[in-house]
């Protein structure tokens, strides 16, 4: 006799959890106080309290990586927005409001040598040029605030336009298109590394002795006082006693 299984009954199927069931108790389990959501909503209230040093490590990294694209995309807003008004200065021209040449004298060789020179490089000459006038520009302005890594830069960029300047004017005026450029990299200089001082600094070195005063000897002298133990002996006398 074969026995065949009845389907389940109506009690049964209603014991069993639906799917709204399980995803509430999966969302209790998950945002409760020992859960992943509620371990990491108790991370970031304790954050003020803990500071920098016992914040839990992801926040650091959220943190961390928030602040970089930050800096990222605001450098880059910030370079492009420099090298267009590089781009729109009145110098930058060769028919430039220069009455004295002087400007002219340095601009010139630095276009005729970015234009020589970036024939066979994916970027244009008028990038290249745009490019060195907008790190010329930063360097200055961040050297005059006192930033190191600007003030390196500063001189690096100078240093480079003093050698574009001599490599690409002609032979007869090349020694005074270079001292023209080295003249006026020196004058910008006083504002782009201002409070830098070219004397070494001086040490002063002060042996300072201190001569404690001797210590004087301390001699502990003691003195034991035995009196005299009291005897009892008496000495023996010979002689009887008198009878009178």
């Amino acid at each position: 006799m074969s026995v065949t299984p009845f389907p389940h009954s109506r009690a049964d199927r209603q014991q069993e959890p639906t799917t709204q069931t399980r995803a509430y108790r999966w969302w209790k389990q998950f945002s409760a106080e020992h859960g992943w959501l509620g371990r990491r909503l108790h991370d970031i209230r304790m954050a003020p309290t803990y500071g920098w040093r016992l914040m839990a490590g992801w926040i650091k990294t959220v943190i961390i990586l928030a602040t970089a694209a930050a800096v990222l995309f605001s450098l880059y807003g910030i370079g492009t927005t420099v090298i267009d008004a590089a781009r729109a200065l009145p110098w930058s021209t060769p028919t430039g409001n220069d009455h004295t040449g002087l400007l002219a004298t340095i601009d010139q060789p630095v276009r005729s040598y970015l234009a020589t020179r970036t024939q066979a490089l994916p970027v244009d000459a008028t990038t290249a040029y745009s490019a060195w006038q907008a790190v010329g520009v930063v360097a200055f302005i961040l050297g005059y605030l006192r930033n190191g890594g600007a003030r390196l830069t500063w001189t690096a960029w100078g240093a480079a336009t003093v050698a574009m300047v001599w490599i690409g004017t002609p032979g007869p005026g090349r020694e005074v298109a270079a001292g023209i450029a080295v003249l006026a990299w020196a004058a910008l200089s006083v504002l782009a590394l201002r409070g830098i001082s070219l004397s070494p600094a001086a040490f002063i070195n002060v042996d300072v002795h201190n001569q404690t005063p001797p210590t004087p000897e301390v001699r502990a002298e003691i003195h034991c006082h035995h009196p005299q133990p009291k005897s009892s002996y008496q000495p023996y006398d010979p002689q009887p006693p008198s009878l009178n």
